[in-house]
């Protein structure tokens, strides 16, 4: 059995896993799904988090473990977890990438897709007024997030969302070959997401070469395709 830790994206929390940790945990898997400092439940205040915070965070939880863990990153949570790899390679037994923005060392996930100002994404942003965190605007996120969602799991989703902190888009990440390129490296595509389009995720991966899954859906498979989305990471979990 195999021990995951699933890390939300942006403006999300722990709660976005709630229907894929109970499939796991119903099959004897260890599943972990933390809220990152400012979103869910964390009441640190959003304006003051910083990349470095999560990191800080889930390294303490890989710190805990008896046994390397499959590390889960969705959209922007892609950026935490590939830092987090770079200090905790040794925890960590395969890197798995939702839809997950993925720069390369010395570039930010806002220069990812910088590109692209017409983007869906970019043009729904919304920044608060001191630029330090910002929101989605509510007609936009069905489309955004949810296209493939059920009404009743989309509002509840949409109720839950929180300013997400702008330093973790604005922050370059720092990897090296050694210590992140070392961990191995699966990214699990989504072709019809609105937020992280497949032209997008198809660029990072040619960048930063991982093995490959297809998912036909949105950008939230744990609410559109829970089950399959599980049945992968047990994939690369027995692999």
């Amino acid at each position: 059995m195999a021990t995951f830790i699933l890390v939300h994206g942006a403006s999300h929390g722990g709660w976005c896993w709630e229907k894929v940790k109970p499939i796991l945990e119903g099959h004897g898997h260890k599943v972990c799904t933390p809220d990152l400092p400012g979103l869910g439940k964390d009441q640190t205040p959003p304006a003051s988090v910083t990349l470095a915070d999560n990191v800080e965070r889930i390294s303490r939880l890989l710190d805990k473990m008896e046994e390397p863990v499959i590390l889960v990153g969705h959209a922007l949570g892609g950026v935490t977890i590939s830092q987090v790899a770079e200090a905790r390679r040794r925890k960590i037994k395969a890197l798995v990438y939702v839809c997950g923005l993925m720069p390369p060392s010395g570039k930010t996930s806002r220069e990812m897709t910088g590109d692209d100002p017409d983007a869906l994404f970019r043009r729904s942003r919304e920044l608060s007024p001191d630029g330090l965190t910002y929101t989605f605007a509510r007609a936009q996120l069905p489309v955004l997030f949810y296209a493939d969602v059920s009404p009743e799991d989309r509002y509840r989703a949409m109720e839950r969302l929180r300013p997400q902190p702008i330093s973790i888009s604005t922050t370059p990440v720092s990897l090296t070959d050694d210590r992140f390129g070392s961990v191995p490296r699966w990214y699990i595509e989504c072709t019809q997401d609105n937020a992280v389009r497949i032209a997008r995720q198809r660029t990072m991966v040619k960048t930063l070469p991982c093995k490959v899954i297809t998912m036909e859906c949105g950008h939230t498979p744990f609410y559109s395709k829970p089950e399959e989305l599980a049945e992968h990471l047990e994939e690369i979990a027995r692999s």
